[in-house]
């Protein structure tokens, strides 16, 4: 009888370690947190706490389970967190607490995977993956994402905060995708379209589908994307293109990339230089960005911008880090492109706070952790 409950309890042990081997669930994320100081020309400064410079505070949840035969099932949850004021998810346009990401899905090793729910649209994984500081922080490549600045993107979505929120050049809602499997010589990439659903998935806009394809192996890496939305009334349609290159020599990564964001007449083209430098138990960033516009008048084609930018990230281990930043954004023309935390600012000459042709110049330091 005794050797029966050995044998009982070693089975309810073995299928216990064999349950868990095949599922698991992941709770991990970031915090982080920094001190800015965001100088718009004339119009004066502003100094502030802000959360998310160096890598979005956010909290994950995450799992999967293996089905056998190279087939698994999983599902991720990402959302983020304002660090600085403890406030979860973003708060437009329908107070997403998992804003960043939403999905589940069944994957292959060697067929790949199939994808439901709200994810990054490819453009900005491939926008996001060649800037040195990966689209955060007063450096960002997404300096020049601005409704108000941007004539495609004003055009294309409208200024409103909801618009912004929702519009289709982050993440997108309702999306279907495929995503290529591993282990094709350093080739990858994914599929994407998104359901109208009777109403509008962004910015009034009602339907979406793109791709992203890229190639890295060794020292090279190079990658294209593109996502288009339509509008209902007319059939309109929003282009956003993205291409870039890297190369690692070793004692620096530099990369180089383009965005191109086009609406009827109005196009804005978002060029990036930048590199990476390891500098003793971190590395330094450095980047410079153009924004050319193009309108249906010359003034229109004469607002561009140009951003100067550079960092330095000291790991005291994997997990934590303290990093430093400054920027400066030069207008020209009558473009109002400004570097978010500072004081608001118009691109209208007869707004008070009127800021065409001037200079943006911030600095902020911080810390991050992630667990």
């Amino acid at each position: 009888m005794g050797m029966i409950k050995t044998l009982c309890v070693a089975g309810l042990a073995l299928a216990c370690a064999s349950t868990m081997a095949q599922s698991s669930v992941t709770v991990a994320g970031t915090m982080d947190l920094a001190l800015r100081h965001v100088r718009n020309g004339s119009l004066g400064s502003i100094s502030s706490e802000v959360s998310g410079s160096n890598a979005t505070s956010k909290l994950i949840v995450r799992g999967t389970e293996d089905l056998g035969g190279g087939l698994s099932a999983g599902f991720y949850l990402d959302g983020t967190i304002l660090g600085d004021t403890g406030v979860a998810g973003a708060s437009a346009p329908a107070q997403q607490f998992w804003d960043r990401r939403s999905t589940l899905s069944l994957a292959h090793s060697r067929y790949g995977e199939v994808r439901l729910g709200r994810d990054w649209v490819p453009t900005h994984l491939v926008w996001s993956g060649f800037d040195p500081f990966t689209t955060l922080g007063v450096a960002s490549a997404n300096s020049f994402r601005s409704f108000a600045a941007s004539r495609a993107l004003g055009q294309a979505f409208g200024t409103a905060p909801d618009a912004q929120a929702a519009n289709p050049t982050l993440r997108v809602s309702n999306a279907a995708e495929y995503w290529l499997p591993a282990g094709l010589g350093g080739v990858y990439g994914n599929l994407i379209v998104t359901a109208g659903e009777g109403g509008t998935t962004a910015g009034g806009f009602t339907k979406g589908d793109g791709f992203r394809l890229g190639w890295a192996k060794g020292a090279v890496h190079i990658a294209l994307a593109q996502f288009t939305t339509r509008n209902a009334a007319g059939n309109q349609r929003f282009k956003d293109q993205v291409i870039g290159a890297s190369y690692d020599f070793g004692l620096a990564k530099v990369d180089v990339a383009q965005r191109r964001w086009t609406f009827g007449a109005d196009r804005t083209v978002n060029t990036q230089v930048g590199a990476v430098i390891p500098a003793g138990p971190g590395n330094m960033k450095l980047t410079w960005l153009r924004a050319n516009q193009t309108g249906a008048t010359a003034a229109q084609s004469a607002n561009d911008a140009s951003l100067w930018g550079a960092g330095y990230l000291y790991l005291f281990s994997k997990r934590t880090a303290v990093y430093a930043h400054t920027a400066r954004i030069h207008n020209k023309g009558a473009a109002a492109f400004a570097i978010p935390g500072g004081p608001a600012v118009s691109g209208t000459s007869t707004a008070s706070n009127f800021f065409g042709g001037q200079k943006s110049t911030a600095y902020e330091v911080g810390i991050r952790h992630d667990f």
